[in-house]
């Protein structure tokens, strides 16, 4: 309302009688009021009080129906107008009032809720008034509109309701013309879209009519007690015409008489609640339009079927999430889902919808033949919808657009599996010797990642029980989120873990530079911008030492981080495409992402904790497409649950800490004493390089440490001058959020405790930060590049595509870009030759392994004495100490000094014992505790260790309570209960309690069920030739 108090209603209905003179108009109807139903969203009003206005026969009355809440007290206005009358003028024309009433209506459920509303408030007499409703947004198309629906109320006296022909906004092509019933619903056998060739003009009886444009002749509605808005506007329409019909009346559609429908709820650009949206914002309106569908197909059968009706909603409603999915409407899917639950609340509105029927019908079915559609019309109809949607979705290239597609698609794919066969072969090249026997049974290790001997069957319960079964006797923790990605990895090696590792180490860097290559692609499309980052990426990873350390969580972040931003910025339509193709949302790549960043947040969930800030500017810098990004983050919520209500649960005890951890063994070394280091000192970190380079000598290492810290600093500098082009600043500034929140979460982490060795405390890992930095800093890089979009001409005219100053500008990025890559390589290959990475072929004697395999509950205590004072010991359930027993909630609690388990306690003291002296006791108690047998390590070394051990291996040999088995130089192992007894091993009564656990059942399904959801959603579909796949 404006100051003077004026409504924009009044506003835009004076502005509409200043610009007409009403010189067209022939006559006025007396018994005629208009009912015109508005909203908060009044864009289309105008146009619609225009057309009604420019009508030849205009209604004596005008009902403007206000849901708005801008009028408080009813309006009423008067214009007169001069109708010059049809054919000759044989008098003076008279002038005719015409009223228009402005009435307030308060929590309309419905457009025939307003209607009945407004009518109840306004002076209008509907058992003696005919009424043409119209929603705000439902214009007449054309002048004639309401002349043709008296006219056919003329000749069709018995019609109860006539509908006019429902078409688009523009009014050329086709919604409906009328409907027909079909199988408990109702059909219109038009194909919605298809132009207007006058080809339904031929229509009359018809079972149902769109309420939009709709003329009721007086007492119709008090003979079918009003309109039951409890079916909302979508089928309220339809269930008043179905009671007509049953009830013996006549439903007439008029196709000369033509509305112009915005259909703005329908097409999800207003809100429920009346407010407009964009088509940039538009809503899926999939969950109310359901809705109606059912309530409609409910109250159509009788109330005893409605039980048998309910189990088959129930069944086709999984069937039809499915189906969606698959059509990648996620938020469909869900709708469907929640059908025969809002089928139980609506009960008591379909009880009273079926009473009103069933009072009402006085025909039987058959009776109803001509206005129902058959089989042979429905399969038609099917038919022509299925072929005009193939037609308006393809698009129609040309030859030579076709052939540029397809010669730019193969030179990208060709330069990108070059790139990548590249980097393998050089990983294959520097680690040989592991590569040719990685595919034995032996397994990878390093300094800091432990072996594995364990089974599939034993990954999948280690990945899936809060529980670590290789600590003491058993230890409750949440499972390491790692384990699941190994796991998955291990189906592609049939089940062997040990062969996994290796797989992930040699498929890291082709699978890098790919990732790499595609986020590079979201930015630029420069083929060689593209390949010289995703090798500079992959030159990263070797100079941070992720090879030289097998440091596989941090090259399954590699791997996948590029892909999953590049996924993301692709879901929300923001990237670069080639020409003349156009960018688009979707929610296909937003669930590709979202399984892509919850591999990455298994290897290290630290990243859960920038990954919230970093999506939050996503949601501040992208312009549309926002429900794409809740998507995202759900799987890798899961995924981490239980180290994450873990950390929460026990935050007061220090155990948030464990959330910077990973399955790599902590070593103080590497990783950094805790304190709050600068920038600079991260970085140092990250690339293993001493705080003073240089001032640890002059070698060759040293000063090429320098040069890399100094190309990646002109890297970075690159990389803010992205901030100042305005033609990138959305991109530029997400880029940049990434790049600040992995320094902050490098500084955090490395000011975090997670664990302790014999060298001091050791800290969270600072590389998964530098991950978010070089992803962002190299992104930027290539987006400081230029876009370099192969411009596409049908005619070449021998002038160029690209400016002079970019082509320079893409050649210094490419060669500084190339020398940062050579200063990378050098760095890696450096670090390759001084790391302790190698395979393991050592375990426990066979007789041992055959042991521990009978029975998941069996466990042999392997001893190592390091000196005549002190012995290590590891529990053992696989054939060597595993990896799969990695904890870093243990690690916390160990570092921060809480007491050993009476068990580990116990166990602590035993060893010790038998290194000491040839204690019996301590032998029997261990086989009480479970332990079948032990297992003396031989480490070589120092002398004094190997006399250790001939002492610990004499004490035991001379208890007489153990037998020794096999005895070579790695090692003895001694028997302490018979293998003929089934029943000896550890107790397991807590452990079956944990892996039993209604939490856990929960878990696993909850994960489960979302990820193959998403599974589905990201499943490709048919590319047509206006999309872009690289």
């Amino acid at each position: 309302m404006t100051s003077s108090g004026t409504t924009e209603i009044q506003q835009i209905i004076g502005t509409a009688l200043a610009s007409k003179t009403f010189a067209h108009c022939n006559r006025v109807e007396d018994n005629v009021s208009a009912v015109i139903t508005v909203e908060r969203d009044m864009r289309f009003l105008p146009y619609t009080v225009e057309a009604v206005f420019s009508q030849t026969v205009l209604p004596a009355s005008i009902i403007i129906a206000d849901c708005s809440g801008q009028t408080t007290q009813g309006r009423q206005l008067t214009f007169d107008v001069t109708p010059i009358g049809e054919g000759a003028l044989t008098e003076y024309p008279q002038s005719v009032p015409i009223n228009i009433e402005i009435v307030p209506v308060s929590r309309a459920h419905s457009f025939g809720d307003a209607v009945t509303k407004a009518i109840r408030n306004s002076s209008t007499n509907p058992a003696r008034t005919a009424l043409w409703l119209l929603h705000d947004d439902s214009r007449p198309a054309d002048d004639q509109c309401l002349e043709h629906l008296l006219e056919a109320w003329a000749y069709t006296p018995t019609a109860a309701i006539l509908g006019a022909k429902q078409m688009d906004w523009d009014a050329t092509r086709l919604y409906n013309v009328g409907a027909y019933a079909a199988h408990h619903a109702v059909r219109s056998l038009v194909v919605d879209g298809e132009p207007d060739q006058e080809q339904y003009d031929g229509r009359s009886d018809v079972f149902t009519v769109s309420l939009a444009g709709a003329f009721i002749p007086p007492q119709t509605l008090q003979d079918a007690h009003g309109i039951d808005p409890w079916f909302t506007t979508y089928r309220e329409g339809d269930d008043l015409c179905r009671r007509l019909c049953l009830g013996g009346k006549r439903v007439v559609v008029v196709p000369q008489a033509r509305i112009a429908h915005r259909r703005s709820r329908f097409e999800g650009v207003r809100t429920q609640d009346g407010r407009p949206l964009t088509t940039m914002d538009a809503v899926d309106p999939s969950l109310h339009v359901l809705s109606s569908q059912q309530k409609y197909w409910f109250t159509d059968l009788r109330i005893w079927l409605w039980p048998f009706a309910w189990l088959g909603v129930l069944c086709a409603s999984l069937f039809f999430a499915v189906r969606a999915l698959f059509r990648k409407r996620p938020y469909r899917a869900c709708c469907h889902l929640l059908m025969p639950w809002l089928a139980i609340i609506g009960i008591p509105g379909a009880c009273t919808a079926r009473r009103h029927i069933t009072r009402q019908t006085k025909v039987p079915a058959s009776a109803l033949q001509p206005v129902s559609a058959n089989h042979a019309q429905l399969r038609q109809w099917k038919t022509r919808m299925v072929a005009f949607d193939n037609q308006r979705n393809a698009s129609t290239l040309s030859p030579l657009v076709v052939q540029h597609l397809r010669t730019r698609a193969i030179r990208r794919w060709t330069i990108a599996l070059v790139a990548a066969a590249l980097s393998f072969v050089m990983i294959v090249a520097l680690y040989w010797p592991i590569f040719r026997a990685a595919w034995s049974d032996a397994s990878l290790f390093s300094n800091t990642l432990l072996p594995t001997g364990a089974t599939f069957s034993q990954l999948v319960d280690a990945a899936t029980t809060p529980w670590v079964f290789g600590l003491g006797t058993g230890v409750p923790a949440p499972p390491m989120p790692w384990l699941l990605v190994l796991m998955v990895c291990s189906l592609f090696t049939g089940g062997h873990v040990a062969a996994a590792l290796s797989l992930i180490l040699f498929l890291a860097a082709p699978v890098m530079v790919m990732s790499f290559w595609a986020l590079a692609g979201v930015v630029t499309r420069s083929d060689i911008v593209r390949t010289l980052s995703s090798l500079l990426w992959f030159g990263l990873a070797l100079a941070l030492g992720l090879f030289a350390q097998a440091n596989l969580v941090m090259l399954t972040v590699f791997m996948v981080l590029p892909a999953a931003f590049a996924l993301t910025f692709k879901a929300v339509g923001m990237y670069r495409t080639e020409q003349p193709v156009n960018a688009r949302a979707s929610v296909q790549c937003a669930a590709l992402s979202a399984l892509l960043f919850m591999v990455a947040v298994c290897a290290e969930p630290q990243l859960l904790l920038a990954l919230i800030v970093i999506f939050m500017a996503f949601l501040l810098f992208v312009r549309r497409s926002r429900v794409m990004l809740v998507l995202i983050p759900f799987p890798a919520a899961f995924a981490v649950a239980p180290t994450l209500i873990n950390a929460i649960r026990y935050a007061d005890l220090g155990l948030w800490r464990q959330l910077f951890g990973d399955m790599m063994m902590p070593d103080a070394t590497s990783l950094g004493r805790s304190s709050a280091p600068s920038a600079q000192e991260v970085v140092m970190r990250a690339f293993g390089l001493p705080s003073s380079p240089l001032a640890a000598g002059q070698s060759w290492s040293a000063i090429a440490g320098v040069i890399l810290i100094a190309m990646f600093m002109v890297l970075a500098f690159i990389a803010v001058l992205t901030l100042v082009r305005p033609s990138i600043f959305r991109p530029s500034r997400i880029l940049w959020t990434v790049i600040v929140c992995g320094v902050l979460l490098s500084i955090t982490s490395a000011s975090v405790v997670v664990g302790v060795t014999t060298s001091g405390v050791a800290t969270g890992s600072v590389l998964p930060g530098m991950a978010l930095v070089g992803c962002g800093v190299l992104t930027a890089v290539a987006m400081m590049a230029g876009p370099s979009i192969p411009v596409f001409k049908e005619i070449a005219d021998g002038k160029s595509a690209h400016s002079a100053g970019a082509t320079a500008v893409k050649t210094v990025i490419s060669l500084i870009m190339v020398l940062a890559m050579a200063v990378m390589g050098y760095a890696g290959v450096d670090r390759a030759q001084t790391a302790g990475i190698g395979l393991s072929s050592q375990g426990l004697p066979m007789v041992a392994q055959d042991y521990l395999s009978d029975s998941s509950d069996r466990r042999v205590l392997a001893l190592a004495a390091r000196t005549m004072t002190s012995v290590e010991y590891a529990v053992m359930h696989t054939s060597r100490g595993d990896l799969i027993d990695a904890s870093a909630a243990y690690r916390v609690r160990e570092a921060f000094g809480e007491q050993p388990t009476a068990d580990e306690d116990r166990i602590a003291q035993l060893s010790a014992n038998l290194l000491a002296n040839a204690d019996e006791d301590a032998l029997q108690e261990l086989s009480s505790m479970g332990f079948g047998g032990l297992y003396v390590a031989r480490t070589g070394g120092a002398p004094i260790s190997g006399e250790a051990t001939e002492q610990l291996v004499s004490n035991i040999t001379s208890s007489g309570e153990a037998k020794s088995v096999v005895d070579n130089d790695e090692g003895t192992y001694f028997r302490l209960a018979s293998l003929g007894d089934a029943t000896h091993g550890v107790d397991t009564a807590w452990q079956q309690r944990t892996q039993s656990s209604a939490w856990r059942i929960a878990w696993l399904w909850c994960l489960g069920i979302i990820v193959a959801l998403y599974i589905v959603v990201a499943i490709p579909r048919r590319r047509n030739g206006m999309e872009d796949n690289a």
